[in-house]
């Protein structure tokens, strides 16, 4: 194989490519990235068997051919390198990378070995602006479980649900404590094509957002499932990603869901935040960041109060606006979890609801209707 590339564009995709490498594989071809050459292009190919990628891009093709490289040690040559173009050859089990100032040897590993990626449908399950996924994703998979212990891995994925409406997807994440829900508008969904819950894990769903964020002149990504259901895959300009799906089954999440409220009232996202900075310095030293929330409606008002033993207290008041509810309300927040719903708001007013001290409380982003955020309040001593 010869060809010759555009140094820029191999860096970025070698680096792209990097995010789908096993750092610590069983199978050493699983470290490397799969450098297949055709009569125009290159493809890029890597995978740690849970998420992979091709990426192709276009060059001048002296000779065809496929070989792997290790991932990390051809990015980080080409990428270390200033140059306008890359030309790299194949000469038995070597591969010569050169640029204008410097070249490189790197052994090889026969491209027989590559485990084959899954092959991408003729048709897709849906197609979705990419900038409503982007939004949905940054509201949704913060609120995804990190604990991979069995019986909840299914939390630690991003639940990918087709309604009975056939121009809407919902994205729910959830760890127990909160769950995060918005919903996106889609086309061409195809009905033939769909498969029972579709769990997406949120680690790998979060480098495709990374990656797609790059792409600011892509409008829509092409979201297809495998023919085995087994898989996801995301298309966009010469990018294809797949993820391995998570087995279900999802939490029943709509158990949860608040059907009633008995307290409401409105609160300035520049307040709410202030006020948890000023808490936190108390309320970061006690097990799950507890800090009280009081509301007084009479005031129109919430109190936030943490305390740490033998140090002390503090307390915060924050104005709220139209309120409604019978008596005061005295409940208690993991103050962190406020804090990561305050930080993925985008719009200045948030709208609280919940039926009492202990029920699932409902916060939402005034600006984004198709949003909502539930977090369970914490048993409170004082």
């Amino acid at each position: 194989m010869k060809i010759t590339l555009n140094h820029s564009k191999l860096a970025k995709s070698l680096q792209y490519a990097s995010r789908a490498v096993s750092t610590k594989p069983n199978i050493p071809v699983l470290s490397n990235v799969l450098l297949d050459v055709s009569n125009t292009d290159i493809k890029l190919s890597a995978t740690n068997l849970d998420m992979g990628i091709n990426m192709w891009i276009p060059g001048k093709v002296e000779e065809e051919g496929s070989t792997t490289v290790s991932a990390k040690y051809i990015a980080d040559f080409v990428v270390a390198s200033s140059s306008d173009k890359v030309d790299i050859e194949s000469k038995d089990s070597t591969l010569l990378v050169k640029t204008s100032k410097s070249k490189a040897n790197f052994s090889t590993i026969p491209s027989n070995e590559f485990p084959p990626l899954p092959a991408t449908p003729e048709e897709p399950l849906f197609t979705i602006s990419s900038s409503e996924l982007i939004i949905s994703m940054d509201k949704v998979l913060f609120a995804c479980s990190t604990d991979f212990s069995a019986g909840k891995i299914q939390q630690t994925g991003v639940l990918f649900e087709l309604g009975e409406n056939d121009e809407e997807i919902s994205f729910i994440g959830l760890d127990g404590f909160r769950l995060s829900k918005r919903s996106a508008k889609i086309t061409n969904l195809k009905k033939d094509l769909a498969t029972g819950q579709i769990i997406v894990p949120a680690r790998y769903m979060a480098e495709v957002v990374k990656i797609l964020q790059d792409y600011s002149d892509v409008d829509t990504v092409n979201v297809y499932i495998t023919e085995n259901k087994s898989q996801i895959i995301f298309k966009f300009d010469d990018v294809e990603i797949s993820l391995r799906l998570i087995e279900g089954p999802y939490p029943d999440y709509k158990r949860i869901m608040p059907d009633s409220f008995s307290y409401t009232f409105e609160v300035k996202r520049s307040d709410l935040e202030e006020g948890i900075k000023i808490v936190n310095t108390f309320a970061r030293s006690n097990l799950s960041s507890k800090t009280l929330f009081d509301f007084d409606i009479e005031s129109n008002a919430i109190k936030l109060r943490s305390s740490v033993a033998e140090v002390g207290e503090n307390e915060t008041v924050i104005e709220v606006t139209s309120v409604d509810g019978s008596g005061d309300l005295n409940s208690a927040y993991n103050l962190r979890y406020l804090q990561d719903l305050v930080n993925h708001i985008k719009g200045e007013t948030l709208k609280f609801e919940t039926k009492g001290p202990l029920s699932a409380s409902i916060f939402k982003d005034k600006a984004d209707s198709k949003y909502i955020h539930i977090l369970m309040p914490l048993r409170r001593d004082v």
